[in-house]
């Protein structure tokens, strides 16, 4: 039955993932994690919901753990935003990049100071949720709940910009 769960969370490792590599890994990941509550698990059927619920999480982890982004200008830009810069070199395209970068800017200095804060020890600082609760002093929900309300903020603004 192990090649088949394995299979199984194989198949939904690589609707996460990209790369066939990063979905093996993820599917042994969540073998070993499968196995280690294997004593515990009712029947086949359990066994094999199970091991997507884990694969379906461990890629997700990966993606989270993976995904650098950035707002500062100090900082190197994402490669997707690293790829347009180099793909759009004209005069025009550089100045559009350089005014919405700006605007960005602008806009997260505009959010409530602590938003603001959250986002910068978030997204600059590669902070923890946790280690962000600490610094400040608040709850690791108290912080999520930040990020969240910011990251909504500016995509609602992002929205309403593209719409004129």
């Amino acid at each position: 039955m192990s090649p088949q769960l394995r299979n199984i969370a194989l198949g939904y490792a690589r609707r996460y993932l990209a790369r066939a590599d990063d979905a093996d890994d993820a599917a042994s990941d969540a073998m070993l994690r499968l196995w280690a509550v294997h004593d515990s698990l009712r029947d086949t059927a359990h066994a094999a919901r199970l091991a997507v619920v884990i694969a379906r999480n461990v890629a997700i982890d990966m993606l989270r753990r993976r995904r650098p982004t950035s707002i500062s200008g100090d900082e190197a830009h994402t490669s997707w935003l690293l790829q347009q810069e180099s793909d759009n070199n004209t005069p025009e395209s550089q100045l559009e990049w350089k005014e919405d970068e700006q605007w960005l800017r602008q806009r997260i200095e505009q959010l409530p100071p602590r938003e603001m804060q959250v986002m910068r020890l978030r997204q600059t600082e590669r902070r923890t949720n946790e280690q962000i609760a600490a610094i400040l002093g608040i709850s690791k929900d108290s912080v999520a709940t930040m990020l969240s309300s910011a990251r909504r903020k500016l995509f609602n603004q992002i929205k309403e910009r593209n719409r004129t």
